[in-house]
């Protein structure tokens, strides 16, 4: 039977940094690494509105990452 097994998580934050010539957004990111298995939405919620309210950039998006194994 196949199973995942957890490897990492990572919290990528995105910012508007500008726009480009059509007017379009210039997107920029900011990745941080190690985040635990187990960390709930909420409390991903409040790590990046304190790491965004640190810049200077209006405050995007913010994504959790996992990355999981499929082990037979």
């Amino acid at each position: 039977m196949a199973a995942y097994n957890f490897e990492n998580a990572t919290l990528r934050l995105s910012y508007v940094t500008g726009v480009d010539e059509n007017g379009k957004a210039i997107v920029t990111s900011k990745t941080y690494r190690s985040l635990q298995e187990n960390v709930e939405a909420a409390d991903v919620l409040v790590v990046a509105q304190a790491l965004s309210s640190l810049s200077s950039y209006d405050f995007y998006l913010a994504k959790k990452i996992l990355t999981e194994a499929v082990e037979m």
